[in-house]
């Protein structure tokens, strides 16, 4: 939705969101170096100024780290699936580290995500990369409310908003009008509706995911990042 799925989004417009990047057999170790199966699935992909890995650890889990070009981590988001639950995803959003020091944890939380089991390693960064975006800007004081997916003014509004993921924007902008929702709901969900968080929140982290309803409605209107 916002600069951190520029890149991605740019390739959603020619049919399926896909990554710069590619499968690797090794990467950075995920933060919190976590028990990983011999020969784990794991992908790294090039972001707008920051690189993802990702990695199966096993069968019930997958991790995703977001590093900035440095090697400093910025993001990290695991998704677990629990038995009789659903699939929940936890992130932790990191200050910049200090030399020689593990980077300081901004913010952090948890939805539960309405998925059948864990995501591929490519939508599970794609998620990851939704709710970086979103936490980075929470409590901006900016006030996003635009017709597609909210990007700043620029040539990628259009591309992001008329790709695969676009109709996830509309979705998560009506429950945020219906509910009376705002950004700040990302970090701080204890000051809004439940519904903004468990609901709005959750339900476009799904959608970017493993969704791919295709184009918002600001394409045909012809308004995308006009204000709504």
């Amino acid at each position: 939705m916002r600069r951190a799925l520029l890149r991605l989004a740019a390739l959603a417009a020619v049919g399926a969101l896909a990554f710069v990047g590619c499968s690797v057999e090794s990467g950075p170790e995920p933060a919190g170096d976590p028990q990983m199966d011999e020969g784990a699935e794991t992908l790294t992909v090039e972001l707008d100024g920051s690189v993802a890995h990702a990695v199966r650890v096993d069968v019930s889990r997958v991790r995703v780290d977001i590093y900035d070009l440095a090697g400093d981590l910025q993001f990290s988001a695991d998704y677990r699936a629990i038995e009789g639950q659903k699939p929940a995803v936890e992130w932790k959003l990191f200050h910049p580290a200090a030399a020689g020091e593990s980077a300081p944890i901004a913010a952090s939380g948890s939805l539960e995500v309405e998925l059948e089991q864990l995501p591929a390693l490519d939508g599970a960064i794609t998620g990851a990369a939704l709710i970086h975006a979103q936490v980075s800007r929470a409590d901006s004081g900016v006030d996003y409310d635009n017709w597609g997916c909210d990007l700043l003014p620029g040539a990628y509004n259009g591309i992001i908003s008329c790709g695969t993921k676009g109709g996830c924007c509309d979705v998560h902008d009506a429950c945020f009008a219906t509910y009376g929702c705002a950004a700040g709901s990302w970090t701080r969900p204890w000051d809004y509706a439940w519904q903004c968080s468990a609901i709005c929140n959750a339900g476009a982290v799904a959608c970017f995911t493993a969704g791919n309803p295709g184009p918002s409605v600001c394409c045909f209107r012809g308004n995308c990042g006009q204000p709504r």
